[in-house]
């Protein structure tokens, strides 16, 4: 199958350096990444939760498809069709030897999100809308999703989780139920979902 335009592989590495190492580490896995398509690599710094550990973040635009990218670096989805994190101490070593776990995702539509973490959008008048008594409110762009049992990426539909004004929960929406405002907010990020001790273990 052809790869779908809209190609994103992203990582959360934590690597077994410290932060003045980050300059080195970046280019290094970049030059792994780098036959794979155009890759950014950036050190976010120590890890807070363990901060023995750095933490690297991956951008990588796959010149195949995402998941042919992934099985290409040795990783395999779970049933649901998950990329499970990766720790060395049970996988063994993944891009350098310095990385002790990793975080992967993807996303390959025919079109890239249409909005972007942070932006305010104004939720149109639809039946979800209606249900939730949100029609015409301001809300905030947390995510972006489609439904990952269509399996044609150029099928793929994107939706949004936005959170509204006055609200603390989360909605999804369909990209088509909202309308841009032209503004941004800032959008706190989620507590990192992997915590890999000092000695590769989780």
């Amino acid at each position: 199958m052809t790869p779908a335009p809209y190609r994103s592989v992203w990582m959360d590495l934590w690597a077994d350096a410290p932060a003045e190492q980050g300059t080195a580490l970046t280019r290094e896995i970049a030059a792994v990444l780098a036959p794979f398509g155009p890759v950014t690599v950036t050190s976010r710094g120590p890890y807070p939760r363990t901060p023995e550990l750095l933490q690297l973040d991956v951008e990588l635009v796959p010149a195949t498809s995402t998941t042919d990218c992934l099985r290409t670096l040795g990783l395999h989805p779970d049933e649901d069709g998950d990329w499970p994190a990766r720790d060395r101490a049970r996988d063994g070593e993944f891009l350098h030897p310095a990385v002790g776990g990793a975080q992967v995702g993807e996303e390959e539509a025919g079109t890239p999100p249409p909005f972007a973490t942070g932006e305010v959008v104004v939720v149109l008048d639809c039946p979800a809308a209606r249900a939730e008594g949100l029609v015409g409110t301001e809300a905030v762009v947390h995510s972006a999703f489609y439904d990952p049992a269509e399996r044609d990426p150029l099928l793929r539909r994107w939706q949004h989780h936005v959170m509204a004004e006055g609200r603390e929960t989360l909605e999804p929406f369909a990209s088509t139920e909202l309308r841009p405002t032209g503004r941004r907010a800032a959008v706190p990020g989620p507590p990192p979902a992997v915590d890999v001790a000092r000695d590769g273990g989780t």
